[in-house]
């Protein structure tokens, strides 16, 4: 059986689910090494060495990761790249039990949001241990939950489907909505980070629980009121237990299926990695944080007619995606680049890229051809390369080449 694996990587705790597993790993983000040896240790045991004396503990991983921090231990400077690549060996060897990493087929991580240059370093961490270039995705919260919901029954997203994920310290919450009466099926999600989190020691006191339980009630009740939906999922250390929320459990009880799901963003992820595997192609369009939710495209001429060439379709996952094309200027100073974003009632967005940047030598008409590199960098930033392409061995290429990052 192919094995498949979803990792699902947060500053204060990890969960790394394998396909077949009766439940996630659960593990604090947390690694230590001794101090006299070069031996490691994480989660809970990597708490017990450095409370011992032991080792030394580096903690919030996924800050230190995201500032390019590094650690001394031993006399020895670690990176974060070297930091995560054998927190996530050890983790991940730990879900595995008797099974190797070589033994892996696929592998999808995510993230609370997507965020590139953490993402090049979670993903230089997984090439480091041994996984080939394409066998594994990055991707976030909000998509992992959608790979989660569409796998399910369809009757829980006849209507909208929220999700709230109470941490240790933070409380998010997602709305997921399929849409309709289009040429494809269009599947959304959007996830807020709210100011309301409280850490869940206030839990261990009969005040603390009764306030956090107004507080969570009262932020269900500003969240959803009015809208319909068909289920409500709740995931996070803090619903492992829901004796203490009466007020919220009553309130997102009414006309609706609550469900628990320990490790959701994991076992969404690890959905998303069998997809992949598979190859399936995806029959819905679907649109969040860490996919594009417009479409670029330029207008060109092929064989005497207009045309529309898309550069990057909307759907796709933007970290890593890249788009390259030649074309031969006609009467114009600049590429002009649209932008058509999906939900229908944003306006399109146009971005220039000048050619005069170029310096290019006069030249006849048609007698210049460039090349194109488009590379996303975020949801709605992109970088343009430019080069001198020459025309042939009466024109040579100059070598010339301008570079452009733009938002939309």
């Amino acid at each position: 059986m192919a094995l498949t694996v979803g990792i699902d990587l947060c500053d204060d705790y990890t969960m790394v689910y394998v396909s077949g597993a009766e439940a996630p790993e659960y593990m604090p983000t947390v690694i230590c090494r001794e101090k006299k040896n070069e031996y490691w240790y994480i989660g809970e045991e990597a708490y017990r060495k450095a409370l011992s004396g032991q080792g030394v503990l580096t903690d919030k991983l996924v800050s230190l990761m995201k500032k390019e921090g590094r650690s001394t231990v031993g006399g020895r400077t670690y990176t974060s790249v070297e930091l995560c690549t054998v927190f996530l060996r050890m983790a991940i060897e730990t879900a595995l039990g008797e099974q190797t990493i070589a033994d892996i087929d696929r592998l999808c991580l995510v993230l609370h949001r997507p965020d590139r240059l953490l993402m090049d370093t979670v993903s230089e961490a997984l090439a480091e241990m041994g996984l080939k270039k394409g066998s594994f995705r990055i991707a976030s919260h909000a998509e992992a939950f959608m790979h989660y919901v569409l796998k399910g029954d369809k009757e829980l997203y006849n209507n909208l489907v929220g999700l709230y994920d109470l941490s240790e310290d933070s409380f998010s919450y997602y709305e997921f909505r399929v849409i309709r009466g289009l040429s494809r099926l269009n599947a959304s999600c959007e996830g807020t980070d709210l100011e309301e989190a409280f850490h869940l020691d206030v839990l261990k006191t009969d005040s603390g629980r009764k306030l956090a339980d107004h507080i969570i009630a009262e932020c269900a009740r500003k969240l959803m009121d009015k809208k319909i939906f068909s289920s409500v999922f709740l995931t996070g250390k803090g619903f492992e237990d829901l004796e203490w929320a009466e007020e919220f459990k009553e309130y997102i009880c009414r006309r609706k299926r609550v469900i628990y799901e320990d490790g959701l963003f994991a076992r969404g992820a690890e959905i998303y990695a069998a997809k992949e595997l598979s190859g399936a192609n995806e029959d819905i369009l679907m649109l969040c944080d860490s996919r594009m939710t417009s479409e670029i495209g330029m207008n060109v001429i092929v064989a005497g007619r207009q045309s529309r060439l898309v550069l990057a379709p909307a759907g796709i996952p933007w970290y890593g995606y890249s788009a390259h094309v030649e074309f031969i200027p006609y009467r114009q100073d600049g590429i002009e680049i649209d932008i058509y974003p999906s939900d229908r009632h944003k306006s399109r967005i146009s971005r220039t890229v000048g050619l005069k940047e170029l310096e290019l030598p006069v030249r006849p008409e048609r007698c210049t051809r460039i090349s194109m590199d488009l590379s996303l960098i975020g949801q709605s930033d992109m970088e343009i390369r430019l080069r001198d392409m020459g025309f042939g061995e009466f024109f040579p290429a100059t070598g010339a080449e301008i570079v452009s990052e733009m938002d939309f």
